[in-house]
């Protein structure tokens, strides 16, 4: 009864309210006590639900490559199904997994697919793109060797559901430690989804999308093509838009075989439009619209063309299964941003391929199943150039860019030629000793090499802020090897929950950009370690569902992102810890509603950390680097209180309809931890639709209630620049669809 008594103590709702963000050591109190009664919920369940198959458990193939039930994979994974998308409008993945997800957040300031995403603190980092998270596409990787990840040319209309593990340990993980996105499009044998849709909205959004899909004996064929545009004019030089078309075809050989292929193309458009000083910020508070920029850079910009292929077969031949894959990709981008202007001269591309078998068999007399397999791909360019603004605006005397005019490319700042290979083997080993016991022992190793050259003629000094002499030639020759062990167990408590527990470590390899900016600041990058303790429970009733986690995670080496005279550098962290938990539960009724939840608790920490820092003297103006100690101080960026809640309603007329909330704390905005910002609450969307035979109607409002926020705040380690990027006001899109 003592246990019960510390977990009722005080437990009205303002005490929570109050209680809940300041206190960390309540926090797991709380954790500890669900931990301690969880075992019990069977009992309860059991009462209330008949024994019946769950309707909340879905079939998981990301953390362990084989297909599982995602109360059998021993790590917290999140499955965002049909229903869920189904119940968002998608304009990108953010509409599918944002409050989904424990542990993940994922922001974007424009709608379109440049979503900064971080799991568990990781990938914060990232200017842009997607860095320290595994990104896949039907099993093949949307990311280059060195782990940078681009969602420009994925169709979110044409996705069936989407998988996210969290944490290091899944099978498919090559030198990433954040967890990993896997995005499982429609199969070509897929001709119940043919449909026409079409969208408008608020602020200049219009969405077209057509799919048709055919079945010929053994052969099937689709065709997708999806169009957005967003003029997003809240903010100036926020504008967006994309074309997506794409062909798939299936090939059924035999009763053992399945080989599917596609082809897709992508043009993409993509308006970078800078962050707000305060400023700047407290008028788009007040008036809802971010019209200016406190970066020089007013013409920044992604605009990039893809084209990606990919094949993959299933055999089976006895015991085996064999799932080889190979894909190629290429893309041309014009990137305009800090300093200088990003052109591909030709393509960049990607190539790869993916060997995997899986043996079911017995050992010993223990039933038990082999997972096995190796991998390679390879990124490379022959010209990636860089050109200097030709219009800007400068101070008179000194020469400092103070404003672009326009993305004109000016004299040549840079050439460079790149090759990044990867290359890997991997090993799952899944026996069950008992019958309610299943241990998997996994074991992963990769390389990536890094080749890189290239010649600077002139570069952007930070310091002064105009266009200096360059450095001439230089050279990076980087590798690095990658140690993925893990060990987990599963127990099956009951016929409703299993419990599990894992130990698992995996290394972060830096990308290429940090590299060479290590190498060009006279600094070396580590890939960094991360060892990962995790123990949860997971329940799947008929109508109920929970997962809940803890974990701990010890991080050496990890490579951190600070500014120093307005210059972005890396650097290997000493040590850093992140502890948590994470909630996750549903529940439908039989009259149609469904509720759900989603709470997480993080804690990071820099155990120990020195980070350059650069004082001016104001009478002489000289500069003078010092190594400030950040031990002991929060990670920045990052909230340590995450909720969503969410509750659907459908009816047997077709109505339905989806109304959902989340909000999180305020975060410190620096390494030093000297202030603290970004936390909102109640950020609220609504969807409501109705379905009649083969029509569709939907109306979605994002940010019902207009609430004015900051999806990031970032200060430099001098405290002197503080950099705001504003939300979303409210947005509002209706739908029309037909399928056939």
């Amino acid at each position: 009864m003592k246990v019960w008594r510390g977990c009722d103590k005080n437990t009205s709702l303002d005490w929570l309210i109050h209680r809940i963000y300041p206190a960390r050591i309540s926090a797991w109190k709380w954790f500890s006590c669900l931990m301690f009664w969880l075992p019990a919920l069977p009992l309860f369940a059991q009462q209330l639900s008949p024994e019946q198959p769950a309707q909340f458990d879905t079939i998981s193939v990301t953390a362990t490559r084989e297909a599982r039930t995602t109360k059998e994979v021993p790590q917290s994974i999140s499955v965002v199904d049909e229903k869920r998308i189904k119940d968002v409008r998608m304009f990108n993945i953010k509409d599918a997994i944002q409050g989904q997800v424990p542990g993940l957040r994922i922001e974007s300031n424009n709608n379109a697919y440049d979503a900064k995403i971080s799991i568990r603190g990781a990938g914060l980092k990232a200017q842009f793109g997607v860095r320290e998270i595994n990104l896949l596409r039907d099993g093949v990787p949307i990311l280059d060797p060195d782990s940078f990840g681009r969602l420009d040319f994925v169709d979110p209309d044409d996705v069936e559901r989407i998988e996210v593990t969290r944490g290091p340990g899944d099978l498919y993980s090559a030198g990433t430690a954040g967890g990993t996105i896997h995005i499982i499009s429609r199969s070509a044998f897929d001709d119940q989804h043919n449909v026409i849709r079409g969208g408008v909205g608020n602020w200049g959004t219009h969405n077209l999308h057509t799919r048709f899909g055919k079945v010929f004996n053994e052969h099937a064929l689709a065709f997708t093509f999806s169009r957005r545009h967003t003029d997003n004019d809240w903010r100036r030089h926020n504008r967006f838009s994309s074309t997506n078309a794409g062909l798939k075809h299936g090939w059924q050989l035999g009763e053992s075989s399945l080989l599917e292929t596609e082809i897709t193309y992508s043009d993409v458009k993509l308006n970078l439009p800078g962050s707000l000083s305060r400023e700047q910020y407290a008028q788009y508070r007040n008036t809802g619209k971010a019209l200016e920029t406190q970066d020089p850079w007013k013409n920044s910009a992604r605009d990039s063309q893809i084209l990606f292929m990919n094949s993959r077969l299933e055999h089976r031949a006895g015991d085996w299964l064999f799932k080889p894959r190979i894909y190629y990709n290429q893309w041309k981008q014009f990137h305009p941003v800090t300093g200088q202007i990003n052109v591909t001269d030709g393509w960049e591309r990607n190539f790869g391929f993916d060997l995997e078998g899986i043996y079911t068999h017995s050992l010993f007399g223990i039933p038990g199943s082999m997972v096995i397999g190796g991998t390679w791909r390879r990124n490379w360019n022959d010209g990636a150039l860089q050109y200097a603004y030709a219009d800007v605006l400068t101070v008179p005397g000194s020469g400092r860019i103070i404003s672009t005019l326009s993305d004109r490319k000016g004299q040549i700042n840079s050439r460079s030629k790149s090759t990044n290979d990867l290359w890997g083997v991997y090993f799952l080993e899944s026996l069950s000793p008992l019958d309610r016991l299943t241990v998997d022992l996994q074991m992963r190793f990769d390389q990536v090499s890094f080749d890189i050259e290239r010649n600077e003629f002139q570069r952007y000094d930070f310091a002064s802020g105009r266009y200096t002499p360059g450095r001439g030639l230089i050279q990076v020759r980087e590798k690095y090897d990658l140690f993925a062990p893990k060990a987990a167990v599963t127990y099956r408590a009951t016929d409703l929950i299993n419990v599990y527990a894992s130990v698992a470590h995996a290394n972060q390899v830096p990308a290429d950009s940090e590299v060479q900016n290590a190498v060009e600041f006279g600094r070396t990058l580590k890939a960094s370690g991360h060892l990962n303790y995790e123990a949860g429970f997971k329940g799947r009733g008929r109508n109920w569902s929970f997962d809940l986690t803890g974990y701990h995670t010890d991080v050496s080496n990890e490579i951190i992102s600070f500014v120093q005279n307005l210059q972005t550098l890396y650097t290997n962290a000493g040590k850093t810890s992140k502890n948590g938990f994470e909630f996750f539960g549903n529940y439908a009724f039989t009259s149609g509603f469904e509720v759900g939840a989603s709470y997480t608790y993080t804690d990071l920490k820099f155990n120990r950390l020195t980070e350059p820092l650069t004082i001016i003297d104001p009478a002489t103006n000289q500069r003078t680097t010092i190594n400030a100690n950040r031990s002991g101080n929060q990670v920045p960026r990052f909230p340590e209180h995450m909720y969503f809640v969410y509750t659907t309603y459908r009816h047997l007329s077709g109505w339905h309809g989806r109304i959902e909330t989340r909000g999180q704390s305020d975060y410190f905005t620096d390494n030093a931890n000297t202030e603290r910002h970004g936390g909102y609450h109640f950020l609220t969307n609504l969807t409501v639709g109705y379905d009649r035979k083969h029509w569709g109607l939907t109306f979605n409002v994002q940010n019902l209630f207009d609430k004015r926020y900051a999806v990031d705040v970032n200060k430099d380690a001098s405290g002197s620049r503080v950099s705001f990027t504003p939300g979303m006001p409210r947005t509002f899109m209706g739908y029309v669809s037909y399928k056939f």
